[in-house]
């Protein structure tokens, strides 16, 4: 997985953090994709839509947008 970084603010901890979410390695699913036809597209597509949220890198806690 790719693992994407940020600055937000953490209610939680009162301060800004660092912010990381996992996301879709997409030249692991473009293999998968040639591998199998293209039938690996539609997974792939959902796992790029359904992501992962923001989370603080202190406490663990979904920060919001």
């Amino acid at each position: 997985m790719a693992i994407k970084q940020t600055q937000k603010f953490c209610k939680g901890c009162q301060e800004n953090v660092l912010a990381t979410k996992n996301g879709p390695n997409h030249i692991l699913h473009l293999i998968l994709s040639l591998i199998t036809a293209g039938i690996w597209v539609i997974p792939w597509v959902l796992f790029s839509v359904l992501q992962q949220p923001w989370r603080c890198s202190k406490c663990g806690k979904r920060l919001q947008l």
